[in-house]
């Protein structure tokens, strides 16, 4: 593996060569690539682009691998679970794709956006209705931060820090201690499982169930 693929890059450059890999899709759909910004945040470096076409956009943002994804129409946007979900074609996606090469993630969005074209090319109304159904979703999940689901945001932060650290123990320990484990996403839990699957805490231990925290 050479050094383009084994995380010896800068985010922003990382993002850029992501970006040539889509490219080969949405270059031909008449998107143009938008570099829109690198910094230092409280989990390191990262940047950030987008594709755009009138008024449709696909964001990315980039830290140690792909992480958020988000389809933009207008004023209305979802994120890549929600919107795969609303197209029914989650069992098929292979992104978030958990790897340390970090091209891998755009490998993997690249084979699911062959599932948008009502992204891409159609109306955009599976899009807007995954965007109203991630916002009451999204509400139901700020009620319950209110209600004093509190400690369980800053293990979930801890665990994805841990897992691009490798620490796939401590993952798992995590995930055990997590209060309200049901509101994990379907990328939180396949990471989980990953970490499981690697720390070998499947042998001889209980399982992590998300809607069985003891």
């Amino acid at each position: 593996m050479n050094g383009l693929r084994d995380n010896k890059l800068s985010p922003k450059d990382a993002l850029l060569d992501g970006a040539r890999i889509l490219g080969e899709l949405l270059f031909k759909k008449g998107f143009e690539v938008r570099f829109r910004g690198a910094g230092t945040g409280s989990g390191g470096n990262f940047a950030w682009g987008e594709f755009v076409r009138a008024d449709r956009r696909l964001e990315l943002h980039f830290r140690a691998s792909l992480g958020l994804v988000r389809y933009h129409v207008g004023d209305r946007s979802a994120s890549h679970e929600f919107y795969m979900r609303e197209l029914g074609v989650s069992d098929r996606c292979q992104y978030p794709a958990f790897s340390n090469d970090p091209m891998t993630g755009f490998e993997a969005l690249l084979h699911d956006l062959a599932f948008a074209d009502d992204f891409l090319d159609g109306s955009a109304e599976k899009l807007r209705q995954a965007a109203a159904k991630e916002e009451i979703a999204e509400r139901a999940r700020q009620e319950d931060d209110m209600a004093g689901n509190v400690g369980d945001k800053r293990k979930i932060e801890q665990m994805h820090r841990c897992f691009h650290q490798k620490e796939y123990l401590e993952v798992v320990n995590l995930a055990r201690a997590l209060k309200c484990p049901n509101r994990l996403s379907e990328s939180e839990r396949k990471m989980i499982e990953i970490a499981q699957t690697r720390s070998g805490s499947n042998a001889g231990e209980k399982q992590f169930r998300p809607d069985d925290p003891n």
